[in-house]
């Protein structure tokens, strides 16, 4: 029987709905490195463990979270450090012949396996022979018999951190891990990249975006209704937990296009109200009564509270004023508002700026925020042309916590 799964990666048999994704993201690997678009909290990491978990066709996965990383070089010495730990046996292998790598073993003798990360930085030199290393790493996987893929999480916050600490590093290592990608789609070995911030968003700021035009994109889709009634009967089905059908549609009404981690959430916490009394039949006021007791209130607020601190983190800070008064105006809409009623608040606050822009770099401007708030899965373009929130439950949460960021309040 699946668990809940609320703040960690589903896996094995708590993993749902992503297999015909995957098959397609594994057809594109044969042929391409890829880049995998999903906002936080929507199933991108499950994704990936998937395949770790389940690899096809005799691919070794690695994967590697990099949100911490700030550094090339460090970037190179948790990349050999991910294949110790996934696949130990395998860099046994690649480290035959490597006077730098076989040094390290010599050493992890007599220490504590722990410190084999301890012991690369200390006999690397990574932050001088970063591109070096890195190199002499790749080469051994093309000319090894294994195909291996190499998953790298959260890439953008890396580059972030890359660039405020040396502008200079961060473009080399742009160049480099191009040209790494390029040589590798004539062998054995491909990446597949993500992150929670859109990767084209974070380097179109700085000029940058052709260094990973290479990539294949794939947006990770979100789930459908009849997915959502399939996740809810399921859970309650196998608890026989007792419901009318006025639940499922109450759920996706509230939830909109559903994050996963929510509506883990607020199915589990709909369960425990019927523990407590079995004899209960859950309707939609109990629905209503936990997405604003629990979604909206503070045991949802940690995991929401990310959607507003990483406009102050990731957006340019030139944008960061209009980011927040475009959020705040459309939460406390009822059907969303107009691309022209938007760029009007844009210009708005613009003309208070001492070097305000006007004409066609306004324009410009305005268009790429509009893109970075709808990549990062803050607003969606709905079909009668306006915008507004993708997530209902970002809506109403932005509207209770964040409103008075908008200064027509």
């Amino acid at each position: 029987m699946a668990d809940f799964i609320v703040g960690s990666p589903a896996r094995d048999d708590d993993f749902y709905f992503r297999e015909e994704f995957l098959d397609d993201l594994w057809e594109a690997l044969n042929k391409h490195n890829v880049l995998l678009l999903a906002p936080r909290r929507t199933g991108k990491t499950s994704v990936m463990y998937r395949m770790l978990d389940q690899p096809r066709d005799q691919w070794l996965v690695i994967p590697l979270n990099v949100e911490d990383i700030k550094t090339p070089g460090d970037f190179i010495i948790s990349l050999i450090d991910a294949i110790n730990e996934y696949q130990p046996a395998y860099l046994r292998t690649l480290a035959k012949g490597w006077k730098f790598l076989t040094s390290v073993f010599s050493s992890i003798e007599r220490v504590e396996v722990s410190e084999f990360k301890f012991q690369l930085r200390k006999r690397g030199n990574p932050e001088q022979k970063w591109q070096t290393r890195g190199s002499e790493l790749i080469e051994r996987v093309r000319k090894s018999d294994k195909k291996v893929l190499f998953i790298i999480d959260e890439l953008p916050d890396m580059l972030n951190s890359m660039y405020r600490i040396s502008p200079e590093d961060f473009i080399a290592f742009l160049q480099w891990f191009r040209k790494i990608r390029n040589l590798s789609l004539k062998h054995n070995l491909r990446w597949l990249v993500g992150g929670s911030v859109n990767l084209i968003a974070v380097l179109d700021k700085l000029g940058v975006v052709k260094q990973v035009n290479d990539l294949k994109t794939e947006p990770l889709p979100a789930f459908t209704n009849k997915e959502v009634a399939t996740f809810v009967k399921s859970m309650f089905n196998n608890r026989d937990v007792r419901f009318d059908d006025t639940v499922i549609p109450r759920i996706g009404a509230l939830l909109g296009t559903p994050i996963p981690l929510f509506l883990q959430m607020l199915t589990q916490e709909l369960h425990r109200l019927w523990k407590r009394d079995r004899a209960k039949i859950l309707s939609a006021s109990q629905v209503d009564e936990l997405y604003n007791k629990s979604l909206l209130g503070e045991m949802a607020r940690d995991k929401l509270q990310h959607y507003r601190t990483r406009i102050d983190v990731h957006y340019p800070p030139e944008e960061r004023e209009a980011a927040c008064h475009f959020l705040g105006q459309l939460s406390l809409s009822d059907k969303g508002l107009s691309n022209k009623t938007l760029f009007q608040s844009y210009c708005t606050i613009e003309e208070r700026r001492t070097n305000a822009r006007t004409g066609q770099t306004l324009s410009q401007a305005f268009q790429r925020l509009m893109l970075h708030l709808q990549s990062d899965f803050y607003i969606e373009a709905k079909e009668d042309g306006r915008f507004d929130f993708s997530s209902r439950l970002l809506k109403s949460w932005w509207k209770k916590y964040y409103s008075y960021e908008y200064e027509g309040n």
